[in-house]
């Protein structure tokens, strides 16, 4: 059972690239990390703006040595100034079974 973490949020206006950056900045970090199976950018396909990430990992222990590194949290405290109240932060626990080597990159 894999845990995912899905973090949506709404970049203030004119903070749009600056956002994004950061986000994959995030996911290209998440990825170098031990038990990080995938991880990627998102974006809104409405209007709304919103983008993020979702991240898949063999474990939330992993997930959470990941989420409280230094370089981690310095990067996700600059995404909290550029973005509008209300960032969502999900947990979710998934079953990835067939297809897990698509989802990881490896198929």
């Amino acid at each position: 059972m894999a845990y995912v973490r899905v973090s949506t949020m709404k970049p203030q206006s004119g903070s749009e690239e600056d956002v994004r950056k950061l986000n994959e900045e995030l996911v290209a970090f998440y990825r170098s990390r031990p038990g990080c199976i995938a991880s990627h950018f998102i974006a809104a396909a409405d209007e709304s703006g919103e983008q993020g990430r979702v991240t898949f990992w063999e474990s939330e222990s992993l997930a959470n040595s990941a989420a409280t590194n230094d370089h981690s949290m310095f990067l996700r405290s600059r995404l909290h100034l550029l973005v509008e109240h209300g960032h969502l932060d999900r947990s979710f626990h998934a079953d990835l079974g067939v297809g897990a080597s698509v989802l990881a990159g490896t198929a």
